[in-house]
């Protein structure tokens, strides 16, 4: 389905991101894997590269410019082109709102939302040059609906919301699509710290989606896959949900 795509994933050492680099690279894509975590990257590309797939890594600190520009500019002078953007990279940080410091505030908007803008920038140079190009942005159900007590994160993912719809109709006209995925809860490491490894919590988070389980990062996957494939080339400026039912309640 991507034979010969070039595709960068950002925060693509673990979770998500990590199962949707595998996935493309499955799919015979050109994978770039970028994320602050230089072991977990670099593990993610020699896993693919031993299973006989094409993936390089670029540490990437996804809230600097330049960081974001070099690593644009390393998949396409090492691949020639660039055809998909994941931006996934986020964190969650769940301190009350009224105790919240300014710094977990700029950490958290630059990390959820900034670095997206900055990668999409970058990025959208590229494929306006070649008329041609998608970006999917993970963001969350926490875009559409106040998830109670992350006040923060929730304004982030709002503005990933925001920025996909913008980006879907500013750059149409170049033949860009973007769109979003919205996620509930997902069993991956980061829920994992933000339930302090607690399988009790765990289990009660679960049956918030009336499908009864926790996502899972195939399930994220295979919805981004959908959104960047050419199915989908009617399909811009949409949020897909991907929550087990959790936002039809």
């Amino acid at each position: 389905m991507f034979e010969d795509k070039v595709v960068v994933v950002t925060g693509a050492a673990s979770g998500i991101g990590r199962q949707t680099a595998i996935d493309f690279a499955r799919q015979s894509a050109k994978v770039v894997v970028a994320d602050i975590d230089e072991k977990g990257g670099a593990e993610v590309v020699a896993a693919l590269r031993s299973d006989g797939h094409d993936a390089v890594f670029v540490p990437t600190d996804l809230t600097v410019e330049a960081d974001c520009r070099n690593l644009i500019t390393s998949a396409v002078d090492g691949y020639g082109r660039l055809d998909v953007l994941v931006n996934n990279a986020g964190i969650e940080i769940t301190t009350p709102f009224h105790e919240m410091s300014e710094l977990e505030w700029d950490r958290l908007v630059d990390t959820n939302l900034k670095s997206m803008f900055l990668c999409s920038k970058h990025a959208l140079r590229e494929m306006i040059a070649v008329t041609s190009g998608v970006i999917v942005n993970v963001c969350s159900v926490s875009g559409l609906v106040a998830w109670p007590g992350i006040a923060a994160y929730n304004a982030t993912k709002g503005g990933v919301m925001m920025l996909t719809k913008s980006l879907a109709v500013d750059y149409a006209r170049y033949n860009i699509r973007a769109n979003c995925v919205c996620p509930s809860i997902i069993d991956t490491p980061m829920t994992d710290v933000s339930n302090g490894h607690d399988a009790e919590i765990k289990e009660q988070k679960a049956k918030l989606n009336p499908i009864g389980r926790l996502g899972t990062p195939e399930d994220v996957s295979n919805a981004i896959l959908f959104l960047a494939s050419d199915k989908s080339s009617f399909i811009t400026g949409s949020a897909l949900t991907v929550d087990g039912g959790y936002t039809a309640i």
